[in-house]
């Protein structure tokens, strides 16, 4: 993207195709250009800050034990306590109507949250094994660099839970021995509301886990500050240009190219399924959940008081019927294919409007894109209306199918209106932000595959070892030397600084089958062995007969790398 503190350029239009670059091997990637000594560094440095999440994640899983007991029967449990205040015989014949003992709660309340919270945290010995390969230089921008870092250590530490919500009503459904004994009203409006935790419980981690502080790092905050109001001009710009960088991926794509039929292949429109369900976890689930726990609070206080007089109410009817997830799995998957293909349609529609184009570059904000590139607003707006359409389509289908199958209950139509009237259009924005953030995802692919970011930085952490392992290593010395002698200047020092230090270079272009010999620690720690005296090897002449190589000594050198190997 173009940095919003560079100053000002004249439009440009009809950009040639952005060309792609090559794969940097980060095996080669020289010591400095590492951010963090090493992987246990990374664990070491999350251990000294994992208090805050865990009292994050202790909170949580009070909340859903909480919810848990609560949910058999949310009603009953309410009006329970109530009687409770006057008379708590009723309170023990509510537990026990519910399947719970007050021995069990207060052992659950005790332990549950405290293991729980522990076996959470074992995810934190996985987040160095994700964090260790990232490449800075390959993000657009360091917010989304350090918000990559933090995205993946809240996903280890929250896994957990967030496989033990998905996973309860499976459980229910299989029959396990707990006191959910079906997926009544009352168990799904709390299961709802644990959704709701969970994300709640994201935004808390992640805001505990920051990369600045994990991989002692600038905040992308403070950089983002020193590009704007920086009083050093020089610093001010290193700055803008490490803060953002300039995305070459310009829209619309010229005709003919892969980049104009990207949305088209598989990988274009899985990509923007996975850019609009990502997306709908941030506008469509929160409000799908809470106003289905409302909704289904409302139908269990019914149940509930509609059985006062039974016994057994954990043994209620469930709402939900196999009708229902006959109809709703199909189409789903249908509303799925729909939004995945929608960018897809949206491109050829929007044809009209690149002749109205008057800059391709990528500007930071949307206000601004907008106006100089009416085609790529156009697209993210079809996109939006186009999986609205989908999801509309698919509401209607389930309206028409559902009575036919007998399932037209009132809870049933009362969610129809829900998805019609809230979850449709929420899904039309929530594709509608994707797309503008994502729609070169789409078309062209990661943009890491057409720009590399100014950043001192290549590499988080070595992938063996530490960097003090990696500045001895043969092969990132000889490389470390090749760019050296490219870049030209006077480096002659530092050359012969590498040529000096540790062992023989790896790849050396004045030493034959060096490559054979030099013992690379990276390559033994993958379980990589040298050749020695193989075909090939240095030890027997680099596969060469005794009379091969006398005759070679008497040849007349053709160039002057052949006359010093002499």
């Amino acid at each position: 993207m173009t940095s919003p503190h560079s100053r000002t350029l004249p439009p440009l239009t009809d950009l040639p195709s952005p060309p792609r670059l090559p794969e940097e091997e980060t095996h080669l990637v020289s010591p400095g250009e590492i951010m963090v000594e090493s992987r246990r560094e990374i664990l070491r440095s999350l251990l000294r800050r994992l208090w805050a999440p865990a009292l994050v994640l202790l909170s949580l899983w009070y909340v859903l034990l909480t919810l848990y007991v609560v949910g058999a029967s949310p009603t009953f449990w309410f009006f329970s306590l109530l009687a409770g205040l006057g008379d708590p015989a009723y309170l023990r014949q509510a537990m026990s109507a519910l399947n719970f003992t007050s021995e069990g709660l207060w052992t659950a309340f005790l332990l549950l949250p405290a293991l729980a919270t522990v076996l959470s945290l074992l995810g934190a010995l996985l987040v160095p094994r994700l964090v260790a390969p990232l490449q800075p230089r390959r993000f657009l921008s360091e917010t989304q660099f350090q918000r990559g870092v933090e995205d993946r250590t809240t996903a280890m530490l929250l896994a957990l839970p967030v496989l033990t919500v998905l996973a309860l009503p499976l459980t229910v459904v299989l029959g396990l021995p707990q006191p959910w004994t079906g997926l009544g009203a009352g168990p799904l409006s709390v299961w709802c509301a644990g959704l709701v935790a969970l994300e709640l419980a994201w935004v808390l981690v992640r805001r505990t886990v920051p990369a600045a502080r994990l991989l002692g790092i600038t905040s992308h905050e403070v950089l983002h500050t020193e590009a704007r109001i920086g009083t050093d001009p020089e610093r001010r710009r290193a700055a803008a240009r490490q803060h953002l960088a300039q995305d070459r991926r310009h829209l619309p794509p010229n005709p003919g190219t892969p980049a104009a039929d990207g949305a088209r292949s598989p990988r274009g429109a899985l990509t923007a399924l996975a850019l609009i369900a990502r997306s709908a976890l941030t506008w469509v689930l929160p409000a799908l959940a809470g106003t289905s726990w409302l909704v289904l609070g409302i139908a269990d206080l019914v149940t509930v008081l509609g059985s006062l007089s039974a016994t057994g109410l954990s043994q209620v009817e469930t709402p939900l019927r196999w009708q229902h997830l006959a109809v709703g799995l199909p189409l789903l998957g249908l509303v799925a294919a729909g939004c995945a293909l929608a960018p897809a349609l949206a491109v050829p529609l929007s044809s009209g409007h690149r002749a109205q184009v008057r800059d391709q570059r990528t500007y930071a904000e949307w206000a601004h894109r907008a106006r100089v590139n009416p085609w790529e607003a156009r697209v993210c707006t079809l996109t939006g209306w186009l999986c609205a359409g989908w999801a509309l389509a698919g509401t209607v289908l389930a309206a028409v199918l559902l009575p036919l199958l007998g399932a037209g209950t009132a809870l049933t139509w009362v969610f129809l209106t829900l998805l019609a009237l809230m979850a449709v259009p929420l899904l039309g924005v929530a594709a509608t932000q994707a797309m503008k953030s994502g729609l070169r995802d789409v078309l062209y692919g990661p943009a890491s595959g057409y720009m590399r970011r100014e950043t001192p930085y290549a590499l988080v952490a070595p992938e063996f070892g530490t960097r003090a392992d990696r500045a001895k290593d043969p092969a990132v010395r000889a490389a470390l030397r090749k760019r050296l002698q490219a870049d030209g200047g006077d480096h002659a020092l530092e050359i012969f600084d590498l040529d000096a230090a540790g062992e023989r270079l790896w790849v050396d272009e004045n030493a034959p089958g060096a490559s054979d010999t030099a013992v690379r620690q990276a390559d033994l720690a993958q379980g990589v062995l040298p050749d020695f005296g193989s075909e090939g090897s240095a030890f027997t002449g680099g596969g060469n007969s005794p009379s091969e190589q006398a005759s070679h000594l008497h040849d007349i050198p053709d160039t002057v790398t052949g006359l010093r190997e002499r």
